[in-house]
């Protein structure tokens, strides 16, 4: 829902703002330009702006693979 939407980008802090809409009723969206990495278990563990190279971003990503610790082994509740 547009609610969660909000409370999801306010818990990021990401910037979003719907600007005008012209005479067909389109309008742009300015916001925060940013890539998020969240592990299998929904932990933030990067951010991405637009600096790194796809080559820079693919190493990390490859690290915190390597480095991924679940929060509780499988069949552990």
């Amino acid at each position: 829902s547009a609610r969660q939407v909000r409370e999801a980008a306010a818990q990021f802090r990401v910037y979003v703002s719907a600007g005008p809409r012209d005479g067909d009723g389109d309008y742009l969206v300015d916001h925060s330009v940013l890539t998020f990495l969240l592990d299998p278990d929904g932990v933030f563990r990067d951010c991405y702006g637009s600096s790194p190279t796809a080559e820079e971003v693919a190493r990390s990503v490859r690290e915190h693979m390597e480095n991924y610790q679940p929060l509780s082994p499988p069949g552990v509740t």
